[in-house]
């Protein structure tokens, strides 16, 4: 139980400073990003016209059939995530959040691998490769089906998080395996 214990927490924070890397210091993922002609303008045009904190799909659906067919037609189309409270640019609860998340992960990941009956690397490594690939497609490709956020950008989070069960799982398969 302590290699379950020891694993899960060296492996949460090992990928916790994969994310701040991956995220907090690498910039190329967010040159996929595009820029607003003035953002302080952008941001008053925003409040106006998204009235509370959530997602909006522009067109909305709510709008008649025929409305929302022309309204497609004609374009544009959005997805908007929006926060209207704003927030600090480095947040410590998305920080403690996200080491949560992690870790959750790295339980579930745990609990595949016994009903895997995962005993050697090289089952962990199969696992979790499999595991990753399944998650990236499932997510990341239905990201860019069924929402069409681009390539561009959509490539960049598949990376992360397929890296990060490769990462989850070596790691901790390195803790848990049976010793030869």
């Amino acid at each position: 139980m302590n290699k379950n214990i020891l694993g899960i927490g060296v492996t949460t924070i090992v990928l916790f400073i994969w994310g701040f890397l991956f995220w907090g210091v690498n910039p190329v993922p967010y040159q996929s990003w595009k820029q607003t002609a003035d953002d302080e303008i952008t941001q008053k045009v925003l409040k106006q016209h998204f009235p509370e904190s959530g997602t909006y799909f522009i067109p909305g659906i709510n709008n008649e059939p025929s409305k929302l067919a022309r309204l497609y037609e004609q374009g544009p189309t959005g997805f908007v995530h929006i926060n209207i409270e704003g927030r600090s640019q480095i947040d410590l609860k998305i920080m403690i959040a996200g080491f949560f998340l992690n870790f959750t992960m790295i339980v579930l990941l745990l609990l595949l691998f016994r009903q895997a009956d995962c005993r050697t690397m090289g089952d962990y490594s199969r696992v979790s490769f499999l595991t990753g690939v399944v998650a990236v497609v499932f997510i990341n490709g239905g990201n860019m089906i069924w929402w069409l956020a681009p390539v561009s950008w959509e490539i960049w989070p598949a990376i992360y998080n397929f890296s990060g069960f490769l990462i989850a799982g070596h790691l901790l398969g390195w803790f848990l395996k049976e010793s030869s």
